[in-house]
């Protein structure tokens, strides 16, 4: 699908003008204004659909515009997925790292207490070993 997107030169419409293949990876999922990737693969879906009006003479013939828009949106498609799962797996990275970080603070808390419970004797016995 690459290959062949980028061997044919593809270029995709936005707001901000002609995108090559590369440049879809730096546009954002979502934004404020119309310039991210769902506005990208609607504008292609609208055109798909409109290649592939359903003639009632012509019947036999393929039609290669119809061809190369579908792989369009199989490779914006393709991008979207890859940055939704990117952006999945960062989500659960930093849940992960909140998590960990209260379990540590948790964990420091029942060390000082088990600290706490400790004699005189032996709290001091530990301070003389750290010197």
């Amino acid at each position: 699908m690459f290959e062949q997107a980028t061997r044919m030169k593809f270029r995709f419409p936005s707001v901000k003008g002609e995108l090559s293949v590369e440049q879809l990876w730096d546009v954002p999922l979502r934004s404020k204004d119309d310039f991210n990737l769902d506005k990208v693969a609607r504008g292609i879906n609208r055109e798909l659909e409109s290649a592939t009006e359903e003639s009632f003479v012509e019947t036999a013939k393929a039609n290669p515009t119809k061809q190369v828009l579908e792989a369009k949106l199989g490779i914006v498609k393709h991008v979207i997925a890859v940055k939704l799962d990117d952006e999945e797996t960062a989500k659960v990275r930093a849940d992960n790292k909140i998590e960990r970080e209260k379990l540590l603070k948790i964990l420091a808390e029942k060390q000082d207490g088990k600290l706490s419970d400790l004699s005189e004797k032996e709290l001091q016995k530990r301070i003389n070993a750290l010197q």
